[in-house]
């Protein structure tokens, strides 16, 4: 996940869009929520939409996680980076990491 106008956006488990314009995910910090203002593409290699919370209308990315965008754009600025052999570890890392959140 990345955005332009908002850099602790970095990781999106369990995204969930509602009905009503809402699109919640876990980050492995905390649960996000935020109003869509418009889906500017929606297809299997990314989603893209616009925040409008009537202040922010920032843009969103989401796109499946490998462990080259790991390993390039996440690592780094997460608070315990690892290393995983495994896009299948990576992803059991993170499912862990969210279930033991709460």
């Amino acid at each position: 996940m990345s955005s332009p106008d908002d850099d602790t956006v970095l990781i999106a488990l369990d995204i969930k869009i509602s009905d009503y314009g809402f699109i919640e995910w876990f980050d492995t910090i905390k649960d996000r929520i935020m109003r869509v203002g418009e889906i500017i593409d929606n297809n299997s290699e990314h989603f893209v939409f616009q925040r409008n919370d009537g202040q922010t209308k920032s843009t969103y990315t989401l796109i499946p996680m490998t462990i080259d965008i790991y390993n390039d754009k996440i690592k780094n600025k997460i608070l315990i980076p690892k290393e995983f052999a495994t896009k299948e570890k990576m992803l059991t890392a993170f499912e862990e990491t969210k279930n033991n959140a709460w």
